[in-house]
């Protein structure tokens, strides 16, 4: 059974939150507004499915109306499907969508486990990084290179989250470290002050719980999935917009003042969202030249000389809630000491999957 109901997220989302510590269910929640539309998908419990059900229906009935009566940006449909039970001693859970070593074919969403990111396959392709667009160029962004990513991957949907990051803390992983939220909020907001040593350990732990390679992506990588195909500075056109993404307070025009729920904005050609904006993204790779940088898409992972008085540095990509529109563009590069915990820096991850 699939109850389906339309409504304000913030009428509808408190009715479905008391039931995370009891219910199994999978619970999709897409905001609509004129522009497109992105989707939030959580993994809650897996016990008492079928309870969990008949009360969600009961929700959806109480607060069913047209999709239409609801106004933007709030406006949202949920959808709430139960899960099977889990079964004994299985890793994952039935409705996870997980997939093998065979690769998953280009555009495939799946997750390996309950609690891991949620992944979106990414074919092979040829681009052409740096910048290719002529607006607001950086020097460290030329020469513009040919590269060709030989092998799909898989990235996360979205920037790892306060709650992917903190079940690896319970897990026992990630040092058993929490980082701080500063008051904003934890669940599906990006995770923060975490360092490019504690990604490392976060792909780490993710690699032992689910038997798939995990790791950070190659800068290439990461400029091939924020492009999406196109060789425009952001990949929905040159110009900034409105609330296209989340930048420095009112100059993106987006309603959030610090970090924004992963998933506010709509996924670029890949399905993939918040690649510019939000947080800062830690990859693997140490700031290098292009004109000496590998052109299969390798990361560049020895420093060299290349550190400050705290250490080795490590690239940032994409811009955060507080960077200006000229940093949120694919071409844009950042870098900073890899052991740097910083609120405007998060991450995402990438999975390799089998020829």
């Amino acid at each position: 059974r699939r109850p389906r109901f339309a409504g304000r997220t913030r009428d509808v989302w408190p009715a479905v939150a008391g039931l995370v510590r009891e219910c199994g269910c999978r619970v999709v929640v897409e905001h609509r507004d004129a522009s497109g539309y992105c989707a939030r998908d959580i993994l809650l419990g897996t016990s008492r499915a079928n309870n969990c059900m008949d009360r969600l229906g009961k929700i959806a009935d109480s607060r069913r109306r047209p999709l239409a009566a609801c106004r933007a940006p709030l406006c949202a449909s949920v959808v709430l499907a139960a899960l099977a039970p889990q079964a004994a001693g299985q890793g994952t859970d039935a409705g996870s969508g997980a997939v093998g070593d065979a690769a998953a074919n280009p555009g495939d969403v799946f997750r390996d486990c309950a609690g891991c990111p949620e992944m979106v396959a990414i074919p092979a392709g040829s681009f052409r990084m740096g910048c290719v667009s002529g607006q607001e160029c950086r020097d460290n962004e030329f020469p513009v290179r040919e590269v060709t990513i030989s092998r799909a991957f898989a990235v996360s949907k979205y920037e790892v989250t306060f709650e992917e990051w903190d079940a690896c803390a319970e897990g026992g992983g990630c040092g058993g470290y929490r980082p701080d939220d500063r008051g904003w909020g934890r669940g599906a907001r990006p995770v923060i002050h975490v360092s490019w040593h504690d990604a490392q350990a976060y792909v780490a732990w993710l690699s032992q719980h689910t038997g798939h390679e995990y790791r950070l992506l190659s800068e290439a990588e990461w400029e091939y999935v924020a492009r999406a195909g196109t060789s425009t500075a952001r990949g929905w056109g040159d110009a900034v917009g409105s609330n296209r993404a989340n930048c420095e307070y009112r100059h993106c025009g987006d309603e959030w003042e610090y970090t924004a729920p992963v998933g506010s904005f709509p996924a670029n050609a890949f399905g993939v969202h918040d690649m510019l904006g939000n947080v800062m993204e830690w990859v693997e790779d140490c700031p290098t030249s292009y004109a000496v940088a590998p052109p299969d898409g390798s990361a560049v992972g020895d420093c060299g000389d290349v550190r400050v008085i705290r250490g080795p540095l490590r690239v940032l990509r994409g811009g955060s809630w507080l960077s200006g529109p000229q940093n949120l563009r694919a071409a844009f590069r950042g870098s900073d000491t890899a052991s740097y915990r910083g609120g405007t820096d998060g991450f995402r991850v990438a999975r390799t999957l089998a020829p």
